[in-house]
């Protein structure tokens, strides 16, 4: 029979090892959220990349955006959106209201470049209405099979 102190020590062992390690992510996000898995709908790594990329568009269109994604690739630790916002539920931004410019604009189209550091997805840098492929500028340094720059 093992003595109880040495029951007790290995308990403590197990626990201890099913603990996260301070600082880094939790498992699940671990598996399900990184550098190179592909943004299929509903999967752990798309919802990671567009609610990095949430936060500046709602800066700009206003609160509860939701994106109808047009595509989502992730390369190397590098992902590139292209989505058009609608308010949750589907209800229609008003592009006119909010762009002077809206008419020479493409529509209210998001274009982002992401990158998949420290463990989280965050945002390089985004456009609305682009009318150009502005990620190809030497400053973004995307990879190419990415942006087919």
């Amino acid at each position: 029979m093992v003595p109880r102190s040495i029951r007790l020590m290995c308990i403590a062992i197990a626990s201890a090892a099913s603990l996260p390690v301070a600082g880094a992510p939790p498992a699940t996000a671990q598996r399900n959220v990184n550098a190179v898995s592909p943004a299929l709908p509903n999967s752990a790594q798309r919802r990671a990349i567009l609610a990095a990329l949430r936060p500046a568009v709602e800066s700009r269109l206003g609160p509860n955006v939701e994106f109808m994604v047009g595509d989502i690739r992730v390369r190397r630790g590098w992902a590139i959106v292209h989505a058009d916002p609608r308010r949750r539920g589907g209800g229609r931004i008003d592009g006119r209201r909010i762009f002077p410019n809206y008419d020479e604009m493409d529509g209210l189209t998001v274009t982002a470049i992401l990158r998949y550091q420290n463990g989280r997805w965050g945002l390089v840098d985004h456009a609305i209405g682009a009318t150009d492929a502005w990620y190809c500028a030497p400053r973004i340094a995307a990879p190419r099979e990415l942006t087919a720059c």
